[in-house]
């Protein structure tokens, strides 16, 4: 059985990280675009593009589960 394309493998996980946080976030394209200090100042679009998806999903449960702002 083949592994799969890790290029199509990662395009669906930023897709379902993206749709999971426009669904759960109020104003979740908003908070794509705009600035974090726990990312370092830069956006966590600008994260995911630069294939940071684990620092952008930790962030976004971490808002959910733990209040985190």
């Amino acid at each position: 059985m083949a592994a799969g394309n890790p290029l199509n493998n990662q395009a669906q996980q930023v897709e379902a990280l993206r749709s999971e946080i426009q669904s759960l976030l109020p104003y979740g394209d908003d908070w794509l675009i705009t600035p974090h200090q726990l990312l370092g100042g830069d956006t966590p679009e600008e994260r995911i593009l630069a294939g940071d998806i684990e620092a952008v999903k930790n962030l976004f449960h971490a808002i959910l589960y733990v209040g985190v702002t």
